[in-house]
C-alpha cells in the first residue's frame, strides 16, 4: 500500500524534466523563467517547446517533437532562442534545450506529460478551461504563470475545498525549498477533511510556517505560488476552485493530481 511517505517522495522527486510551453510575451517570458527555477530546484533539465512551422517534407506521422534544426526558422535573434540563450546563462547548471513542435502547445504538452516531472505554461486568462483540461489529463503538477513575477519572500498558498491530497505535500515542499510559510486557505465545508490534511502534511515539514487565510480577498492574497489540486472531472469541486483561480488571480498557480 502506498503511503504518505511515498506518496511525498513521488510528488518531490518525480523523475523526469520540468518541460515548459513558450509563447511569445510577458506570460512566457515569465513560465520560462519559473520553469527554469523549477528545475534547478528538482536538479533536472529542462525542455522548451515552441510551435514551428513544419516543412513540406514532414510526414503528418512524424508531427513529434524535434530540434529547432529540423525547422526553417533558424534566425539566432528569434524570440524563442533568445530567451533559451538568457536562460542557460541565468541557469549554468541547468540542461536547457529548445525544441519545435508542429502541434498546438497544449497538445505538444499533454503528449510530453508522461515523461515530466512538472509541465508549465503562460497564463491565458480567456481560456482557464483549456489549462483546467491539460491538467486533468497531464498526470503530473501543471504550473500556469501570468506575465507578472511574485517577490521570491512570497508564501505558498494552499487552496482546496475537501482533501488537497498530494497538493498539500507539494505545497509544503515548495515552502520549504523557498524558505517561505504556507497560506493554508479552506473553502469548502467544515467536514471536507482540509484541515486534517494540512496537519498531516505540515508534521512531515516541521520546518514550514503554517498560516490561515481567509476566503475573502482570496485572489489578492500575498502569494508566490497558489497549490489546488487537479480535479478529476468538471463537477468536482476543484474544478470551479482552479478555473477562477486561472481567470482571476494574479499568481502562478499549480494543480497537482492526487495519486493516492
Amino acid at each position: 500500500m502506498t503511503t504518505p511517505h511515498d506518496r511525498a517522495a513521488d510528488v518531490a522527486q518525480r523523475a523526469g524534466p520540468v518541460i515548459a510551453g513558450y509563447e511569445t510575451g510577458n506570460a512566457g517570458l515569465a513560465a520560462l523563467g519559473l520553469a527554469a527555477q523549477q528545475a534547478a530546484a528538482h536538479d533536472t533539465g529542462l525542455r522548451v517547446l515552441v510551435t514551428r512551422r513544419i516543412p513540406v517534407w514532414t510526414s503528418h506521422l512524424a508531427m513529434g517533437v524535434c530540434p529547432p534544426a529540423a525547422f526553417d526558422d533558424a534566425d539566432p535573434t528569434e524570440p524563442a532562442r533568445v530567451a533559451v540563450a538568457q536562460l542557460r546563462h541565468d541557469h549554468p547548471g541547468t540542461d536547457v534545450t529548445l525544441h519545435g513542435t508542429g502541434r498546438s502547445l497544449p497538445r505538444a504538452l499533454l503528449l510530453e506529460a508522461p515523461t515530466a516531472t512538472m509541465l508549465v505554461t503562460g497564463r491565458d486568462t480567456t481560456g482557464p478551461g483549456a489549462t483546467a483540461r491539460l491538467a486533468g489529463r497531464a498526470g503530473c503538477p501543471v504550473l500556469s504563470v501570468p506575465g507578472r513575477t511574485a517577490a521570491p519572500e512570497a508564501p505558498v498558498l494552499l487552496v482546496g475545498a475537501d482533501a488537497p491530497g498530494d497538493a498539500a505535500e507539494f505545497a509544503m515542499a515548495e515552502a520549504s525549498a523557498r524558505g517561505v510559510p504556507v497560506l493554508a486557505c479552506d473553502v469548502g465545508p467544515a467536514t471536507s477533511g482540509f484541515a486534517d490534511a494540512v496537519v498531516r502534511a505540515a508534521d512531515r515539514h516541521p520546518a514550514v510556517e503554517i498560516r490561515h487565510q481567509g476566503r475573502g480577498g482570496l485572489n489578492s492574497a500575498p502569494a508566490g505560488l497558489a497549490v489546488v489540486r487537479t480535479p478529476a472531472r468538471r463537477r468536482d469541486a476543484a474544478w470551479p476552485l482552479l478555473t477562477g483561480l486561472l481567470r482571476d488571480a494574479p499568481y502562478p498557480i499549480a494543480a497537482v493530481p492526487d495519486h493516492s
